[in-house]
């Protein structure tokens, strides 16, 4: 969703604004969303260069189903950490 509030979003920004991440973890998701075509990556020759990442057409259609996700896990937060401290 970071992707789609900003379009395009450099990696570096992604980075910073997902807590808990490792670099290692990010860039192999975000290459396997940009093979199966959810995201599309745009490399710029610049010195250094730079990635830029946004959401293809294909993945616009995912997003509503994202973000519902998102907010059941929201609305059960609390009851979902109860039962893992069982």
């Amino acid at each position: 969703m970071k992707i789609s509030e900003n379009e395009p979003v450099r990696f570096n920004e992604l980075y910073r604004n997902i807590p808990s991440v490792s670099e290692k973890v990010l860039s192999q998701v975000l290459r396997q969303l940009t093979i199966d075509g959810i995201i599309q990556r745009k490399l710029f020759p610049d010195i250094p260069p730079h990635t830029e990442y946004s959401v293809t057409d294909l993945g616009k259609t995912l997003l509503p189903h994202v973000i519902s996700l998102a907010n059941w896990g929201r609305e059960h937060f609390d009851t979902i950490i109860s039962n893992r401290q069982k």
